[in-house]
């Protein structure tokens, strides 16, 4: 079995390979919902280096899964400054052709755990509210729909799940 490999990033490293997950990873997610820089100018799709060192900057945790030294995924923690012991888990990105082999739940147990240590309680997720197999997905792993909601700057309606720690 090949050994998972989590790092963080942090935000003076070189973030392009880190950026190309993320553009690849939800590039078919724009490409399936008919998403462009103009319609979802937000989305991972379409994330550069400078918004996401940014991001880093202002506190959030991200960290790529790289076995056998490829990065084939990464993911974001974010502890909320609004809701107490709540964690939000953003980013969920694996590369295409490394789908459907574990690497997922993987990221996602490792976030998980992370969140545990550091005294999280709540794990809160956004996504498109149409995106079923996804929303399945999280529903798998014990997430909860909590509620949807519409956003001016979006071209979609959220859901918000949650699990507990």
């Amino acid at each position: 079995m090949t050994p998972m490999v989590f790092q963080r990033v942090i935000s003076s490293d070189d973030l392009s390979s880190v950026v190309q997950v993320l553009n690849v990873s939800h590039g078919t997610v724009a490409k399936d919902f008919g998403f462009t820089r103009e319609t979802n100018p937000t989305n991972n799709a379409f994330i550069d280096e400078s918004t996401l060192k940014s991001q880093l900057i202002k506190g959030i945790e991200l960290y790529t899964l790289s076995p056998d030294g490829k990065t084939v995924g990464c993911i974001a923690i974010e502890k909320s400054s609004k809701e107490a012991d709540t964690f939000y888990i953003e980013k969920v990105s694996v590369v295409p052709e490394f789908r459907n082999q574990g690497f997922g739940i993987k990221l996602m147990d490792f976030a998980t755990s992370r969140i545990k240590e550091s005294g999280g309680k709540i794990i809160s997720i956004a996504l498109i509210d149409s995106n079923a197999p996804l929303k399945n997905w999280y529903i798998k792993q014990g997430f909860k729909e909590t509620g949807t909601r519409d956003f001016d700057h979006l071209p979609f309606s959220v859901c918000f799940m949650n699990k507990l720690v």
